[in-house]
């Protein structure tokens, strides 16, 4: 019984909701060496806070779910390793409120909603850098600004756009 005690210390997600001090622990911990990415955050993103209509949503339906310790182990495994969890099954078996719960139990802020489909590609999931874009809007600014110089630049965020859909 002991054992099994220990075993269960390293967990960060109970479904309890009370997870403020175990977020911390994982936040604290360095990524392991396949999660170093090397390049800098960037400096004007705020992440979602835990506060608004939407956490209270996330709240709302996470706090329900009673996690079995199947799932509890096979959560926390991903936190640990920093790797993504892909949790498939029914409609209405709880995939969505398994999410709402991880990210209320941890104060993650809100949960982020993308419908899956079967024509769901991984490129619909990354950003996009239109570069030719992001050229014709740098001319055109040039062309605004009095003098032919460009003015601030918009920067290159304005080049970027979630996913590729049918857009390529």
């Amino acid at each position: 019984m002991e054992a099994e005690a220990v075993a269960k210390d390293w967990w960060l997600y109970h479904g309890n909701g009370e997870g403020a001090d175990r977020r911390a622990r994982l936040e604290a911990g360095s990524p392991p060496p396949w999660r170093d990415f090397g390049g800098a955050p960037d400096p004007h993103y705020a992440p979602p806070g835990c506060a608004g209509e939407a956490w209270r949503r996330t709240v709302l339906r996470g706090e329900g779910y009673v996690p079995d310790e199947q799932e509890k182990d096979v959560v926390n495994t991903a936190l640990h390793l920093r790797r993504p969890l892909l949790v498939t099954g029914k409609p209405g078996v709880g995939k969505s409120t398994l999410a709402h719960s991880i990210a209320s139990d941890l104060n993650l802020g809100p949960v982020l909603h993308w419908p899956i489909t079967s024509r769901t590609v991984l490129r619909d999931g990354l950003y996009l850098y239109d570069a030719v874009g992001r050229l014709q809007e740098a001319g055109m600014e040039q062309l605004r600004t009095p003098g032919g110089l460009p003015a601030a630049a918009a920067g290159a965020g304005a080049a970027a756009r979630a996913g590729a859909g049918s857009d390529v």
